[in-house]
Parts: C-alpha cells; structure tokens; sequence
C-alpha cells in the first residue's frame, strides 16, 4: 500500500511540474512584453517632451556649429545668456510642415528681457558698454521686451538674426529649445560652448 501511495504521490508531482513548465513561460513572456512596453512609453515620452534632435542648416553659427552637426536639445530648460538655440523664426518662409511657425534657426542667445544690447554696425560685435558719445553713431541699439529674446549667429556678417527685419526678437512661445550637446560629427560629440 506504501508504494502505491507513493507512485501516486510521484505522478502528481510529475503532472504539476509538465503544467507548470508553459505557464511559467507564458508568465515571462508577459513580463518581458510589459517591461519592454513601458521602456518604449517612457523613451516616447523623453523624446517628445524632454529631449529632441536637430540638424543644422547653414553657415551662420560658424565656426561654432557647422552645416550638417546633429544636436540635441531641450525645450524644457531655461535660457541663459550665450546658451545657444533653435527658435522658429515666424517670419521666414518655412516648407517643412511646421504648421506656419515659420523656418527653425539655430542662433546665440545675446538678450534677455529687458536687455538692452549694443551692436557694431561695421564689426557685428556686441557692445556691453558705450564710454564716448561718438561710439553712439557706429552702434545699434536694441531693448529686448517682455517674453522675447535677441539672438545672433555666430558668423555675424552671414547671419540672419534678430537685427534683420524677417527674424526680429523671437517671442518664448517660438522658442523650440536649447541645445545641450553635439551628436555628429562624433569626434565633436559633447557640450558646446
């Protein structure tokens, strides 16, 4: 009667172990599947909110930036002097789909708020303080407003930025974000200054 007892005992056990093999596989697929699936919400959710990629077009931000670098940016952090930007310039005709904000440019943030900025008329250079009233002839004169910010290329003499007409001072809600570091080329990959 022992053994019987115990053959039972062990076809049991055999039994619960057989079925138990593909539910625990289902079990891990579904964990695996759920895992993967809440990486891919949060990666969407970085890319769409937090982080974003760029690429430059054009000359103006030489010897800085250089037609074709990958960047990425953010448009959530806050704009300090010299940090650098992509706005959508409002002005300018734009073929991309961006629904009439405009072309995307990427340019120096110069002023802030408030700001009032001096720039050479002859050299483009920004002037942080005037001492003579003959000074006052070769420089032009810029007051930034509330909620807007002057920005400026790098390559002066080629850029088109808020000293030209269709450019202007860029309003806050056409700001697309700050740039935090190079992608491409990759021996320039990192923080630009």
């Amino acid at each position: 009667m022992e053994e019987v007892v115990q053959e039972t005992v062990q076809e049991t056990v055999q039994e619960n172990t057989t079925a138990s093999k593909p539910k625990k596989l289902t079990h891990e697929i579904f964990d695996w599947a759920d895992s993967m699936l809440f990486v891919l919400v949060a990666v969407i959710l970085v890319l769409t909110f937090a982080i974003r990629g760029t690429v430059v077009d054009g000359e103006s931000m030489y010897p800085t930036l250089d037609d074709g670098h990958f960047l990425m940016l953010s448009p959530i952090l806050p704009l300090n002097h010299n940090d650098i930007v992509v706005v959508y310039a409002h002005k300018l005709a734009a073929n991309d789909g961006t629904g009439g904000y405009g072309k995307p440019i990427i340019k120096r943030v110069i002023g802030l708020p408030g700001d009032m900025i001096y720039i050479d008329r002859e050299t483009g250079e920004v002037l942080h303080d005037i001492t003579n009233d003959d000074g006052l002839f070769k420089v032009n004169t810029y007051v930034v407003p509330e909620n807007h910010i002057f920005v400026l290329g790098d390559n002066r003499h080629f850029s088109m930025d808020s000293r030209h007409p269709d450019v202007g001072m860029i309003e806050y809600n056409y700001i697309i974000g700050k740039v935090l570091f190079r992608v491409t080329p990759f021996e320039l990959f990192g923080a630009i200054k």
